[in-house]
């Protein structure tokens, strides 16, 4: 092997050794659940509790698109215009050019990306090249019929009952996505059809139980 090659390799795996070594390695984390579930809520009390940034791709969307001058924003402009899902490329280009603020060191949570398996591929990239870790999936799950209740109760003028089931359908394909990107291993399951206290405590003491393992050496 080139010996410049080997190099590099040795040192990027020391700088991810160096990471993992500090008191509070950083610490990615997805959060995935249906409309109604309390993301948001969930993602404040963790940046809370571990002092990193959250961000969803709905805020990110909306700052790009009120820009209108960003080459991302010009990107964005037809499908947006059109009310198409932003294509992969716009949107892994929104996440990273979000990453590169300085505080995401200590890692972030994002909420809304990846949903497909090309964003995905893209996410691991971008980690990949900031030296931070596997990102740790949360996934908020509940039944169909608690899911449709929350969304009728909101009185949204777009949650009519074709869209209730349209949405929910698009949080399970995503869910199976990332389940299926980052492996069961790397996923906490928690039960969404409880208080708001009560996800945020499932959530902590999934997310402390599986860094405990990985501190350990137990997982791969």
């Amino acid at each position: 092997m080139n010996h410049s090659i080997t190099a590099l390799a040795l040192g990027v795996a020391a700088i991810v050794s160096s990471l993992w070594a500090q008191p509070n390695p950083p610490k990615v984390i997805l959060l995935v659940g249906p409309p109604g579930s309390g993301k948001t809520t969930q993602a404040k009390v963790l940046s809370k509790e571990y002092g990193i940034p959250a961000v969803s791709m709905a805020d990110l969307l909306k700052k790009e698109t009120a820009s209108q001058k960003s080459p991302i924003a010009k990107k964005m402009a037809s499908s947006v215009a059109s009310g198409e899902v932003l294509n992969d490329e716009a949107s892994a280009e929104m996440v990273g050019q979000y990453l590169r603020r300085a505080d995401v060191h200590k890692g972030f949570i994002l909420d809304g990306f990846p949903s497909t398996a090309v964003q995905a591929k893209a996410l691991d990239k971008i980690l990949q090249d900031k030296h931070l870790p596997k990102a740790v999936v949360v996934v908020i799950d509940a039944p169909d019929d608690v899911i449709r209740k929350r969304m009728r109760s909101r009185r949204r003028a777009d949650d009519k009952p074709e869209n209730i089931d349209r949405r929910i359908q698009e949080f399970r394909n995503e869910a199976a996505i990332l389940v299926g990107w980052a492996g069961q291993t790397h996923i906490v399951r928690v039960k969404g059809d409880v208080g708001v206290k009560d996800v945020s405590t499932q959530i902590l003491a999934g997310l402390e139980e599986f860094w405990e393992r990985q501190e350990k050496g137990q997982l791969p």
